[in-house]
């Protein structure tokens, strides 16, 4: 009998990667994992990974032969889509770039799921920017879409495409809100990395006698936020994608 196909979309990334660990450990699937072609890669999180049920596939979301010639030829049962343009501060200085990574892309993938592979279980990664201007804590279903940036607005219109083509076309197909959550693969641009990196460069240059230290430059310092880990996360985003249909 033939192995289920997974695809998993931004594997250099931290969810993606952990999520191809996930799959390796608790399936038998094989698991393609797609990252864009560069002239230097960034392969670092998925170095680790030797199994001969995953292979590293070139994947574009922003061209859409791409996306159909990988539904196309894998025909996989799931797609799990982890890749975005993620960094809300660069959404504003790239805001159609990060619409068409995070909501456009989407809806190529959809597009191409329900032409060439209708039973392919899709998941997209949602984001608890979506809530942007909140009206109450904690959020939940339904927590009106309030986005207050180019990422957050990309990804709640993301959300009304899932829910447009699952309604539409009856795919199975969700996004997950992902609030903050953290790991041992988390980029350093990132808030975290930003805070733990500093406060280590700082603690060696007192350690070695320098005392005019450039210190740690934060945005808001009344944000609020939880944190939860990513590997837990991906046991959730499996769990969602293999509810029973009722």
């Amino acid at each position: 009998m033939a192995k289920k196909v997974v695809i998993v979309s931004g594997v250099s990334g931290q969810d993606g990667s952990h999520m191809v660990d996930y799959l390796l450990k608790n399936t038998d699937h094989m698991v393609y994992g797609c990252a864009r072609r560069l002239s230097v890669k960034n392969h670092n999180n998925i170095e680790h990974v030797k199994n001969d049920r995953f292979k590293l596939i070139d994947f574009d979301l922003t061209d859409s032969h791409s996306i159909d010639n990988a539904i196309k030829t894998l025909n996989p049962d799931y797609f799990i889509n982890f890749a975005a343009q993620s960094f809300v501060g660069s959404s504003w200085n790239f805001p159609k770039q990060t619409f068409e990574t995070n909501a456009t892309a989407v809806l190529d993938i959809l597009e191409a799921i329900r032409q060439f592979a209708p039973h392919c279980r899709f998941y997209n990664a949602g984001t608890s920017e979506e809530f942007g201007n909140v009206q109450y804590s904690p959020q939940d279903e339904k927590h009106p879409l309030r986005p207050r940036s180019p990422y957050g607005a990309s990804k709640a219109a993301s959300r009304h495409l899932v829910k447009v083509y699952r309604e539409s076309y009856g795919l199975y197909a969700i996004q997950g809100w992902l609030f903050n959550h953290e790991g041992t693969r988390r980029g350093e641009e990132f808030v975290t990395r930003k805070i733990t990196k500093g406060v280590s460069r700082i603690y060696h240059d007192i350690t070695n006698g320098n005392y005019d230290f450039t210190p740690i430059e934060l945005g808001n310092l009344d944000a609020r936020r939880d944190w939860s880990d990513a590997e837990d996360f991906c046991d959730g985003v499996w769990k969602m994608l293999n509810q029973e249909l009722y």
